[in-house]
């Protein structure tokens, strides 16, 4: 049995002030982006107005799961997963487009995105499968039965035309080093996803030969030594089909805006007016800020609008600008206890349920985190990744808010005995 402490703010007091400090930082930045609009605040049409009315709801569900019984959630992962697989396939046939995403639901102006809400039950299914069965993630079979979890929705998430959100969900396997996947399967990811940046930059015959002469230096390296050789050619046949695979993502995958977009962070001064007009007015806001910012809701890029979705993808702009160099650390600093302060209480949770939730939680946190300021500053391509709890929009706010609200609440269960 489990002994659970029904006190929602006794488990971790900083987290969950963090977290709402968070959310009233959001709400600040998406306010002051809005208020040069002729439009009243107690409207639809006023995105601040609409967020805030998202704060409320996740104000009443942090309540409704701190009184959720353990194993209530982990009966839930493997329906909710299924649920959220039908609403990702259901979309595609009867959903609204929106930036060319056939992602979104319409209900009386407000928009609902079933990807959003697949990132939790992803999550929930990977730790109830890691926690309910004796995974070995050097066995091919096991590996692939919890990578299929995550390569499911990313692929229907595709079909949608939403490249950038698909990408999130590579990031749940980064939680697999933690569970005992060998840091050299990371070492193997970080050098094809090196080639295939370097695929973005330099002609393909240029990477044939550089390949090649790699290739042959290894097998005259290893003559005496039959694995690594078949090791080594193994390699160098999967990187020359990731060159060659390169050309049909971009053509057939990618949108035309998101090429754009790519073709703007290599050559910034290639559509100033066009695609890098967003990086471009993006980082003149930040820069203008100085050292302690123009002040609040005396921005000038922010209220004369010239940063275009302003309060989803480049809301770090806002925050830059009005808040300065010296706002925009101490946010930064925030942000990063707020992930630390997961990562901490993910290692200590007494069984593998809530630490495979809390790293997975993590993972998409810092993911997000990391790609959206990256894309504001101008070193990312601009792919729709909106900052966690900052950024305008009900979908994403109501489900990072879930991801911390299940975590706060299994954080709370403190076993006595582990038997369910």
């Amino acid at each position: 049995m489990r002994k659970i402490n029904n006190n929602i703010f006794s488990n971790d007091i900083f987290l969950t002030v963090s977290y709402f400090s968070l959310l009233i930082i959001g709400f600040i930045s998406i306010f002051s982006s809005q208020h040069s609009n002729d439009i009243a605040f107690f409207s639809l049409e006023n995105e601040a107005f609409k967020q805030s009315i998202w704060i409320v709801l996740c104000l009443l569900i942090f309540f409704f799961v701190s009184i959720l019984e353990y194993r209530f959630i982990f009966d839930l992962a493997l329906p909710l997963y299924i649920i959220s697989i039908f609403l990702l396939v259901f979309v595609l046939f009867f959903g609204q487009e929106v930036n060319n995403h056939t992602s979104w639901f319409n209900f009386f102006g407000f928009k609902f995105q079933p990807s959003e809400f697949s990132k939790l039950s992803t999550a929930l299914l990977l730790a109830k499968v890691f926690d309910s069965y004796s995974i070995k993630l050097n066995k091919a079979r096991d590996f692939l039965m919890v990578s299929s979890i995550i390569i499911l929705p990313s692929i229907i998430i595709l079909f949608q035309g939403d490249a950038g959100t698909a990408l999130v969900y590579s990031s749940f396997f980064l939680v697999f080093f933690r569970e005992g996947l060998s840091i050299n399967f990371l070492l193997l990811i970080l050098l094809f996803v090196v080639v295939f940046i370097s695929g973005l930059i330099l002609d393909s015959y240029i990477l044939y030969i550089f390949i090649t002469i790699i290739f042959l230096v290894s097998i005259g390296l290893s003559l005496k030594n039959y694995k690594k050789i078949l090791n080594s050619s193994i390699f160098f046949v999967f990187t020359l089909l990731l060159v060659n695979g390169q050309d049909f993502f971009i053509n057939n995958v990618l949108s035309e805006r998101q090429k754009m977009r790519i073709e703007t962070l290599l050559n910034p001064n290639s559509d100033p007016l066009g695609a890098g007009w967003n990086i471009t007015q993006s980082k003149i806001a930040i820069g203008s800020g100085g050292l302690s910012g123009k002040g609040f809701l005396q921005g000038t890029q922010t209220g004369l609008n010239f940063v275009p979705i302003q309060t989803t993808d480049f809301i770090f702009s806002v925050i830059g600008e009005e808040f300065g160099f010296v706002g925009s650390i101490l946010f930064i600093i925030l942000y990063l206890l707020f992930l630390y302060r997961i990562l901490y209480l993910s290692e200590n949770q007494k069984d593998k349920f809530g630490r495979v939730f809390g790293y997975s939680t993590f993972c998409v946190l810092i993911f997000h985190f990391t790609i959206n300021i990256s894309m504001t500053l101008g070193i990312f391509p601009v792919i729709g990744i909106p900052l966690a709890f900052i950024s305008y929009g009900g979908s994403s706010l109501m489900s990072f808010s879930l991801l911390i609200f299940i975590f706060l609440r299994l954080n709370s269960v403190k076993p006595s005995l582990l038997a369910r």
